[in-house]
């Protein structure tokens, strides 16, 4: 499995520090190519240049996980986003309304992120 996200370019998006950075450490000893930003603004000017979109559903600022699905979906290329969550899709009726390509509830098993990226890659082709 480890081999399996080698060349995929993913853009990080977490605003707590600790799990940006254990995520990203995660993803590259995977192989993947990754960009870990910390609001879902700064990944806007280069998710262009990504294969998929990890992201953290509540952050602060207003600037949500769902706001920055939108923005992902009006690029020319189609790219999927996965969303990670605190709360439950029941906790929160924007979380259950919102069409992202995955949604994993936190805690996060770093091997169960790896498998969400592999199975939502390969249903996008």
């Amino acid at each position: 499995m480890a081999d399996s996200l080698i060349g995929i370019r993913i853009i990080l998006v977490e605003d707590h520090d600790d799990c940006r950075e254990i995520f990203a450490t995660m993803l590259r000893f995977h192989g993947a190519v990754v960009t870990a930003v910390a609001n879902a603004r700064e990944a806007i000017g280069i998710v262009a240049h990504a294969d998929i979109v990890v992201t953290d559903f509540s952050m602060p600022g207003g600037d949500d996980g769902a706001w920055l699905l939108d923005r992902v979906n009006e690029q020319p290329r189609p790219i999927p986003v996965i969303v990670l969550s605190g709360f439950d899709e029941s906790q929160s009726p924007r979380l259950a309304s919102t069409r992202f390509a995955r949604k994993l509830l936190k805690p996060i098993d770093p091997e169960q992120l790896s498998r969400a990226i592999i199975q939502v890659l390969q249903g996008h082709r």
